[in-house]
């Protein structure tokens, strides 16, 4: 396993918002950085399940997942 490396998240926000405007304009910058997360896991999770399937068929590549089965039963 490799070393993880520092990533970084960056939205549009004010650091120390100072009036209603400011905390709103806050509050939809830090919903939109929470939805590009949720993206990101979605995205890891189905990664996580097409490696399970690929380990538990034993294969040597997730490419080999979605070969046709009619090819296989011809081979």
């Amino acid at each position: 396993m490799r070393e993880p490396e520092n990533c970084k998240v960056s939205y549009v926000g004010y650091e120390s918002p100072r009036s209603t405007e400011e905390v709103e304009f806050e509050i939809l910058g830090l919903e939109n950085l929470i939805l590009k997360a949720k993206e990101k896991i979605s995205k890891l999770k189905q990664t996580a399940y097409l490696v399970k399937k690929a380990e538990e068929k034993e294969l040597s590549s997730l490419q080999e997942l979605f070969v046709e089965e009619k090819w296989n039963t011809i081979l």
